[in-house]
């Protein structure tokens, strides 16, 4: 079997490191700020009734932090996509790209493509009861090159094991 060039591998895994570090500052900064918000939220009420203001009631609802939670964990899940896609970059600067360990790395990252799908669907609807005035953009929908990538990954993943199966069968008529 031909040996992979190491220059594409290498900035392929960088890039993929660097992908699953920045989801995860930012998820955590979300969280963060998801949370704050939550926890500030009657105490913003209450100096908006105390200096006179009227409230509605879309006011007193916080979705903002609904919303913010929301992104964090699509971001989580796309950090742990990328460290997914990590390992099987390394296994293939290892020669050996075809195991049962990268198949099932593909098909966890459709899954986690699939579940970014449902919980986008999520912070859209929640991003509908945001007030007007609030200035978060909510507006997630089904992705059709979403799905499409996830079944990508499925099929690529069902590829990888018959290239094993067929690897091994041949290895044993060897």
């Amino acid at each position: 079997m031909p040996t992979p060039s190491p220059l594409p591998l290498a900035v392929s895994q960088f890039l993929a490191t660097g992908g699953r570090i920045l989801c995860t500052v930012i998820a955590i900064l979300l969280l963060v700020v998801a949370v704050l918000l939550a926890v500030a939220w009657p105490a913003v009420m209450a100096e908006t009734i105390e200096q006179g203001m009227k409230l509605k009631v879309e006011d007193v609802q916080p979705w903002a932090s609904l919303v913010l939670f929301g992104a964090a964990v699509m971001l989580a899940m796309a950090a742990r996509m990328f460290h997914r896609l990590t390992m099987i970059l390394k296994s293939v600067s290892g020669g050996d790209p075809f195991t049962v360990d990268n198949s099932r790395r593909l098909r966890h990252i459709g899954w986690l493509m699939i579940g970014m799908q449902i919980v986008g669907l999520l912070v859209g609807w929640i991003g509908t009861r945001l007030p007007p005035n609030h200035n978060i953009a909510a507006d997630f929908d089904l992705s059709f090159s979403g799905l499409l990538a996830a079944f990508l990954a499925f099929v690529v993943a069902q590829l990888f094991e018959q290239a094993r199966a067929m690897r091994e069968e041949l290895d044993g008529t060897v």
